[in-house]
């Protein structure tokens, strides 16, 4: 079919999931339908559960979930407080719902990443039998100045790594039948300017690919077959340019922050992002070759980006080929649509979006 639909999220209220249409022998992108949701809860971060039946969203001071239908008919099911610390909900605190990852597996529990202040704590959520948001069964510690931005699980399901960002860890839990999780360890990033904010893992979990906000570079992992932790190969890659100016003379701050990293459908490649802190630079959009093993073979390039990216510039690899990459910003409000051919990346379509907030990550329905 040459129809395909995307979901899009927002960083600001008023909440409202975005169903765009992308027709891959026109090359159009096109909006078919604002879907309402609630006010106060835009989300900023969402994800498909194994079956594309509901779409769970880190909203705010919630994580919600919703039915989906059709592309077109996306029903509010349940949103729940964060759990672990009981301040992470007080209006007057920055704590924010930033991430979640559903499992694939049964129980299907979803793995949700508070941050800012406040954040020390991974909630764990089940699910009901139609695979709405059910329960908080478990809130796993982290440490008290944690920061998780994203996680990812082996290929087993049975281990998850997170990257957090502002202790500047990488940590490894082990997932039990219940769906719960359990303390391996963690490793400290391999610079103290790192701050790992994702992570990506390839199929065959050999290697783990750590994406460092402020150092914006992609490091590579072995994972140990015995511990099952992961350690750092010194081999890293840019995601901004080598020598560009990367810091504001005025302030001192970084210019620059990478954003997220993930591969294409036959494990061969990866993208990753970065985005500029400034309106008038762009962002970096980059892309790897894989070796079968896992390990990153080589940098293949290092775009510009149309804008900063803002708060996104979030690369999405459609997930039945490796022939299509959505890039979203809320700078402008983009979608982009790109092919990948041929180990080139060019932009097929494009449509913008002028809703508050609009371009957060966008994720592939069919």
């Amino acid at each position: 079919m040459p129809l395909h639909h995307l979901m899009i999220g927002t960083w600001t209220p008023p909440g409202a999931i975005f169903t765009v249409q992308f027709d891959d022998e026109a090359l159009t992108l096109k909006l078919v339908k604002r879907s309402e949701i609630p006010h106060d809860e835009p989300i900023s971060w969402m994800a498909f559960d194994h079956a594309k039946k509901n779409i769970y969203g880190s909203a705010m001071k919630k994580w919600s979930s919703f039915a989906v239908k059709s592309p077109t008919e996306i029903v509010h099911e349940a949103s729940h407080p964060m759990g672990g610390d009981p301040k992470a909900n007080d209006a007057d605190t920055n704590t924010r719902a930033i991430f979640l990852l559903p499992a694939k597996q049964p129980p299907y529990a979803v793995y949700c990443n508070p941050f800012y202040k406040h954040a020390g704590y991974g909630n764990v959520f089940s699910v009901s039998k139609s695979g709405a948001l059910e329960k908080n069964i478990q809130n796993y510690p982290y440490q008290e100045n944690t920061g998780i931005h994203g996680m990812v699980f082996d290929p087993t399901e049975t281990y998850l790594y997170s990257a957090d960002l502002t202790a500047n860890k990488l940590w490894t839990h082990r997932k039990l039948p219940t769906g719960e999780v359990e303390l391996v360890g963690s490793v400290d990033a391999p610079s103290p300017g790192d701050h790992p904010r994702w992570v990506a893992m390839h199929p065959t979990g050999n290697y783990l690919y750590a994406l460092m906000e402020a150092g914006n570079r992609i490091c590579e992992y072995v994972i140990d077959p015995a511990t099952h932790m992961p350690v750092y190969t010194h081999h890293s890659y840019p995601l901004i340019p080598p020598g560009i100016p990367d810091r504001d003379q005025a302030t001192g701050k970084g210019l620059y922050r990478a954003d997220v990293c993930a591969l294409t459908m036959s494990g061969k490649y990866m993208f990753a992002s970065s985005r500029a802190n400034k309106f008038e630079l762009t962002g970096y959009v980059a892309a790897f070759k894989l070796r079968d093993c896992g390990s990153i073979e080589r940098q293949l390039l290092l775009n510009p980006t149309p804008t900063s990216g803002g708060h996104s510039n979030a690369v999405a690899p459609c997930d039945w080929s490796d022939e299509w990459v959505a890039i979203t910003d809320d700078q402008e409000g983009w979608l982009e649509m790109y092919r990948w051919k041929d180990e080139f990346l060019h932009r097929v379509a494009r449509v913008r979006i002028p809703e508050p907030g609009f371009g957060m990550n966008a994720i592939w329905y069919d």
